[in-house]
């Protein structure tokens, strides 16, 4: 679909030797190689059950230090899906696909974050002030850390926008930043303020449309993947614009029996 130019402000910048991380469906993502091998440190807000992304970027850099920020999930919250899958096989509403799923979630989280030294998973919840123990900010965040060069992930169903003004005392630390917005039918001047503030310090490289959501009466998905990448570390031709997504190759659908939206810019 053509999109108004009134959303010119969201074109991408062209940029070479992009490659995704992650699997083919929901929880992958395009970024950058260049950058991509200059990071020490991978920062997550957002979990749930998929952390291909994570994942996959160990097993091309076994250098980084991965810790992902998530308040809703643990071990006994994939171990209870596990079990619920089982018990539901009696009233015919699961099946052993279902159940052998789950399980593999389950031995996957215990592999990755509770007996892998380079990976950690901690049960706080992202938020602008800190009220309570499990509660944390960017401040606290980056403070704890003792790598310099990060990319940053928040997938946080929303809430994205109670800490996008904090990531400027922070920015020269993140080289790749990615962000799922959500919302863009009810937040839209918000989620135009956020992006317009984020474009001061980083530039935008790519973008792809969570095809599980609807569309705005303007036909931009209600929900969407942006890549960011810092402007001054790495500077980009900002007249040369990637206008057709998703990409060949590189881009797949988040629901994979549906159809990818296609953006269109002018």
């Amino acid at each position: 679909m053509k999109l108004s130019k009134n959303l010119n402000y969201l074109r991408p910048i062209k940029i070479n030797n992009l490659f995704r991380v992650g699997n083919k469906t929901d929880g992958g993502y395009v970024v950058p190689l260049k950058p991509f091998q200059q990071i020490d440190g991978i920062i997550s807000f957002g979990l749930g059950d998929n952390f291909s992304f994570e994942h996959h970027a160990l097993l091309l850099n076994n250098k980084l230090n991965i810790i992902v920020y998530d308040h809703t999930v643990n071990i006994f919250y994939f171990f209870k899906k596990f079990l619920k899958s089982i018990k539901r096989i009696f009233y015919f509403k699961s099946n052993l696909v279902n159940i052998l799923n789950k399980f593999k979630i389950l031995i996957h989280y215990t592999l990755f974050f509770l007996i892998n030294k380079k990976a950690k998973h901690i049960q706080n919840k992202i938020v602008k002030k800190i009220y309570s123990s499990n509660q944390t900010n960017l401040k606290s965040v980056f403070n704890n850390l003792k790598q310099k060069n990060f990319l940053v992930k928040i997938d946080i169903e929303g809430d994205e926008y109670k800490i996008i003004k904090d990531i400027k005392n922070f920015s020269k630390k993140i080289h790749i930043l990615i962000v799922e917005f959500h919302n863009l039918d009810k937040k839209r001047k918000l989620f135009q303020n956020s992006v317009i503030f984020l474009k001061t310090f980083f530039n935008i490289i790519h973008i792809h449309a969570n095809n599980k959501c609807s569309l705005c009466n303007d036909k931009f998905p209600e929900v969407v993947e942006f890549i960011f990448l810092n402007k001054k570390i790495y500077p980009l031709n900002k007249n040369n614009f990637q206008r057709n997504f998703p990409i060949k190759g590189l881009d797949f659908p988040c629901h994979q029996y549906k159809k990818d939206y296609i953006l269109k810019f002018q």
